[in-house]
């Protein structure tokens, strides 16, 4: 994207003005400076192409536990813009900066900049709100939060994984829990494999325990189509097993209602 007029100064000013909503008051006057400087680096007869806000993610950065879902509605959102080189070190600063390419570049790191700095706690801020190139801010942060390889990280979801059963949940907030989880644990506690057959065979180990996981811990109510799923000779895939208690869980419903219009009757 550093090789081409197009990104991202044409789309600076409106791209500015759009986040100016979603930013935290600390920044708001960076952000102002920005747009005016913005608006004043290309004629307005040459932006041509449609603005878009750069929206910010569902989750704000606030320790090692959101940074996993922070990083991964950020990176969406950038690659969504063709900024992520600017987070990544992809795009480099040019040499001479007082260059066409070195002012753009200029620009745009400083709107990533702004953005990743609104996109976290006050309190994560404050530790890198003095660096200067956004690719660096991004480098610290995933040093310092990421939890890669956190034993202690990983035995709490680990925990939180044995002790989950659906209680008062419907089927699909249930899901949802479980999915979370599985996800945290899986990049809590990454295993690394080279072999392609060996990354299959535990991909389906991976998922019959999961299956396992989803139908012990379903409320009592749905015993019967969890032992007709256990009892049909082959584990069926996950998708499957919650497709068939979500069915379970309507024809329930529907036999409920039922008997409370007899009644009524």
């Amino acid at each position: 994207m550093g090789d081409k007029d197009a990104t991202p100064s044409g789309v600076m000013a409106g791209e500015l003005a759009a986040v100016l909503q979603a930013m935290d008051d600390k920044y708001r006057l960076l952000f102002e400076a920005m747009s005016k400087q913005g608006g004043s680096s290309k004629p307005e007869a040459e932006v041509k192409e449609e603005v878009h806000p750069l929206q910010m993610p569902l989750v704000k950065l606030d320790g090692s536990e959101t940074y996993a879902s922070w990083a991964e509605h950020a990176e969406t959102i950038l690659v969504s813009r063709s900024l992520e080189g600017y987070i990544h070190g992809a795009i480099e600063k040019p040499a001479d900066e007082n260059s066409k390419e070195g002012q753009k570049w200029k620009m745009t790191n400083a709107l990533v900049r702004a953005w990743l700095l609104s996109s976290v706690s006050p309190q994560i801020a404050k530790q890198v709100e003095r660096i200067k190139e956004a690719s660096e801010i991004w480098r610290l942060l995933k040093g310092t939060y990421s939890g890669v390889g956190n034993e202690m990280l990983a035995c709490k979801i680990q925990k939180e994984l044995q002790g989950l059963s659906q209680g008062d949940k419907s089927v699909v907030d249930y899901v949802s829990e479980l999915k979370r989880l599985w996800s945290e644990i899986d990049y809590f506690d990454p295993i690394d494999m080279k072999c392609g057959k060996c990354i299959e065979k535990f991909n389906k180990w991976t998922e019959k325990r999961r299956v396992r996981d989803f139908l012990n811990g379903l409320h009592s109510k749905y015993e019967n189509r969890r032992a007709a799923l256990y009892g049909s000779g082959k584990l069926p895939t996950l998708e499957q097993a919650i497709s068939a208690i979500i069915s379970e869980e309507t024809r329930l419903k529907l036999e409920a209602a039922g008997s409370v219009m007899q009644g009524i009757m």
